[in-house]
């Protein structure tokens, strides 16, 4: 009987796979299935040969990437090239847990025959929760977001915010998004970990992940002693935010950190409210990165739409009002010269929301440039300031 990850193909995980991606059974198909299909061994002979593609796949890229390829050479049932993609993989990446169980289900069934998909292995603390880690992988790499879409929220982005993030906690999934002449486009993503006790973080300790707009803010010293449960480095966000102070949401340290060296990944619930990555996945977020400033949006589900969508989906009664509002910060004295690099980004709990932020150049008798945060919430027809302060 399998108790590692082939055992979740018998939950209807995972099936053979075809040119449209990764193909899924329903537990009556994987039951019937059980039922009607031979034995499976590590066999002398088989169909055609695999794919150069996914023997490719399985073979380079992210660890994660190589992990679902895997998965699909075992859903075609070519279990030789499984584990030796499996075994390089372990080889190269040996705190990879997922990976150990992949490896560890294949070298049993070099040894024996192994019943097709047809498990009723139950599942228990550490397996249960490398489980629903694998499920949440898998999930999010067939689901994939449209071609050329971007969350809904991401409204207006200036040149000079060049990244920006989405959080799909129903995914377990952090989204990275390139800014260019044409808009965010989608550049890499990740498997992540919330809060133990899931989302929408009201009060300090409660173990949950924020809901909402928040930004990256100063780094921690990398030369100050590091906390080993942050693993390779820690990007703060800007929680409890303006906005989240005028509800009562408390807490602090919320952060987009690593693991610890002897872990690859974590459970899709297991962190006290951060949220987490791999410690190879978190470098390289954090090089692409500037210092602070970095749009970072956690949503329950992502709501993906052309950028064209996005930004009609404002409403004109706001954008009015901004500008009545510019028009007037512009008239005030010591007004500044001027109000660039404006980015918006929309938010929606029990009320509407617009978080603005933008840079307000020097004007006469003043020194310095000041970049401003405003979150703008909708009262019946209007369009009120519910908070702001000065960033940097």
């Amino acid at each position: 009987m399998l108790l590692g990850t082939l055992g979740l193909l018998a939950t209807g995980l995972l099936s053979a796979t075809d040119s449209r991606g990764l193909g899924w059974w329903s537990p009556g198909q994987a039951s019937a299935a059980a039922h009607a299909a031979p034995l499976m061994r590590l066999a002398d002979e088989g169909p055609a040969a695999v794919s150069p593609a996914l023997a490719a796949a399985a073979a380079q890229g992210s660890a994660e990437a190589r992990l679902i390829a895997i998965y699909r050479l075992v859903g075609e049932q070519r279990l030789d090239e499984a584990l030796a993609a499996a075994s390089v993989l372990v080889q190269q990446h040996p705190t990879f847990r997922l990976a150990q169980l992949l490896q560890a289900d294949l070298l049993a069934a070099h040894a024996r025959p192994l019943p097709a998909w047809g498990g009723s292995a139950s599942y228990g603390g550490e397996l249960a929760a490398l489980r629903e880690e694998a499920l949440q992988r898998l999930a999010a790499m067939r689901a994939r977001p449209p071609a050329g879409a971007v969350p809904a929220e991401f409204v207006q982005l200036p040149p000079s915010v060049p990244y920006a993030i989405a959080v799909d906690a129903s995914r377990s999934r952090l989204y990275l998004f390139e800014n260019g002449a044409g808009g965010p486009r989608l550049v890499e993503d990740f498997y992540v970990s919330i809060g133990k006790q899931g989302v929408d973080k009201l009060s300090e300790g409660d173990q949950k992940t924020p809901l909402g707009i928040y930004f990256t803010t100063t780094r921690p010293d990398p030369h100050a002693p590091q906390d080993r449960r942050l693993g390779a480095g820690a990007l703060p966000i800007n929680y409890p935010n303006a906005y989240d102070r005028t509800r009562g949401r408390t807490g602090r340290a919320i952060l987009l950190h690593g693991v610890p060296s002897g872990n690859y990944s974590r459970p899709p619930q297991d962190s006290d409210g951060c949220v987490v990555l791999a410690n190879e996945d978190l470098l390289g977020l954090a090089s692409r990165l500037p210092e602070r400033d970095t749009p970072v949006l956690i949503s329950r589900h992502l709501d993906w739409r052309s950028p064209e969508a996005a930004k009609a989906s404002v409403e004109p009664e706001f954008r009015r009002a901004f500008e009545r509002w510019s028009s007037a910060r512009l008239a005030a004295p010591q007004a500044p010269a001027a109000i660039t690099d404006t980015s918006i980004v929309a938010w929606k709990d029990d009320r509407e929301l617009m978080v603005v932020t933008f840079r307000e150049q020097a004007g006469p008798g003043q020194r310095d440039d000041h970049v401003m945060r405003q979150y703008w919430g909708r009262e019946g027809a209007d369009w009120r300031i519910v908070a702001e302060g000065q960033v940097h």
